[in-house]
């Protein structure tokens, strides 16, 4: 976390984080220094604070229908924008990337000031030593041949390759393009030329030492009267951003993970398949479908969990949350809900008799004893069986019933699976206090 923490403070492009209100306005939460260095405002002045206690009302309802646009669309967005800071009137290049679960409406944000670059190719050498990255005017004679008109001096820091030595020959620049890149680089800068469009991309490329980084180039491509393309422009150095932001997606991928998964079986959670469950009883209910649910609680589980200790009971579980995938179809679905239980959602369209020998069969394959500790161990499992919609219409009854089944087949002997019934039993006979748990 500390090396998170300092790559969002130390980044060179201002970073923000911002939430959505309840009533649809936003609230930045934090900004880095960039931030305080770029617009003039003090962490105090921003974090905690509304954006339209911010800024003047037109610029703030403009950055909030983007920040709308960037939650309602769950993808990166991307625009320019002139605002009204403390350090003056600046234009910014906006980057917006939706961050952590969607309901937490929270938004990364990367911005860049490129005031600037209005007036660019007036002003290149005094505002190259100003610029993060290196600046430059590329063009493309009609005869096909690139040439370097200006070269930043920060290129031989960025990549090794000196001044004069681009100048002469543009190739020892464009060369160091990642060779999976550089087609995608030329032929989205000639796109931008043919339509005299601004041109942004994020692409690799390599030091001559053999780094690897991460650049962003700007730029705007003008035709000249000879028929010469002319781009001017900058290249810079978003190595580290890079790398903030893989570690986000992996926090957010390790955040749905912990969501979703059971984290000792790898199988669904009990949130999980609920949601599935509720899923696959709509559909069935629109397509006039049947679906099985089992219950599925191990028999002397404890007493091996209290003997072996709980890294055994793990291993044990994680090999019985295998076995029973092994034995079910692609289609089906099972979660492991908590301790030894187990739930199996089998998709339809099923009868009472498929799905009562489906759980026959994974009582079967639970009584094969489980090689753990050098030995076997062994177990069983007691299972109850509910279709929908004979036996519950909906997620609450259907669970109810599977449930009820599984209490009476641990009551009945264990090691069984038996179906369903309103009775209470198979033989229509209600079973005494069912609710016997190892």
């Amino acid at each position: 976390m500390d090396l998170l923490h300092a790559a969002f403070e130390h980044s060179p492009d201002v970073l923000m984080v911002v939430q959505a209100e309840a009533d649809g306005e936003f609230r930045f939460l934090r900004v880095n220094t960039g931030f305080v260095e770029a617009t003039g405002f003090s962490r105090a002045q921003v974090e905690g604070v509304r954006l339209d206690d911010l800024l003047p009302p037109e610029d703030a309802e403009r950055l909030a229908a983007e920040y709308r646009r960037c939650l309602v669309q769950g993808e990166v967005v991307e625009f320019e924008q002139p605002f009204e800071v403390p350090s003056g009137q600046r234009t910014w290049h906006v980057r917006l990337r939706p961050m952590g679960p969607p309901e937490s409406r929270t938004l990364a944000i990367a911005a860049r000031d490129i005031t600037w670059s209005r007036n660019f190719a007036q002003q290149l050498t005094a505002v190259a030593a100003y610029i993060p990255g290196f600046v430059y005017q590329l063009c493309l004679t009609p005869e096909g041949r690139w040439t370097y008109t200006f070269v930043g001096e920060r290129a031989e820091s960025m990549f090794g390759v000196p001044v004069g030595e681009a100048l002469e020959d543009a190739g020892t620049l464009i060369g160091l393009i990642h060779p999976e890149d550089i087609e995608r680089v030329i032929c989205e800068s000639l796109h931008a030329a043919e339509h005299l469009t601004p041109w942004h991309s994020e692409f690799r490329m390599f030091h001559r030492d053999g780094r690897l980084q991460w650049v962003e180039a700007h730029d705007q491509p003008q035709k000249l009267g000879d028929g010469t393309i002319l781009w001017t422009g900058y290249v810079n150095d978003i190595t580290e951003r890079k790398a903030l932001e893989a570690s986000l997606l992996a926090s957010e991928a390790k955040y749905r993970q912990l969501a979703q998964f059971d984290p000792v079986t790898g199988l669904a959670n009990r949130t999980e398949f609920f949601s599935h469950l509720n899923l696959a009883i709509q559909l069935a209910e629109r397509q006039g479908q049947t679906l099985a649910l089992l219950f599925i609680d191990l028999d002397r589980f404890k007493p091996i969990n209290d003997v072996y200790g709980h890294a055994t009971g793990d291993a044990l579980l994680r090999q019985v949350g295998e076995r029973l995938r092994a034995e079910l179809r692609g289609t089906d679905l099972v979660a492991r809900i908590g301790g030894d239980e187990f739930t199996v959602l089998l998709q339809g369209p099923m009868d009472s008799e498929t799905a009562q020998k489906v759980a026959e069969k994974l009582c079967d394959a639970m009584a094969i004893p489980f090689p753990l500790n050098s030995h076997p161990l062994s177990l069983s499992a007691s299972i109850g069986v509910a279709l929908y919609p004979d036996h519950g219409q909906d997620t609450e009854a259907l669970t109810h019933a599977a449930d009820e089944a599984m209490y009476h087949a641990k009551a009945a002997g264990r090691g069984i699976a038996l179906c369903y019934s309103p009775h209470g039993s198979t033989d229509g006979e209600p079973v005494n206090n069912p609710r016997i748990r190892d």
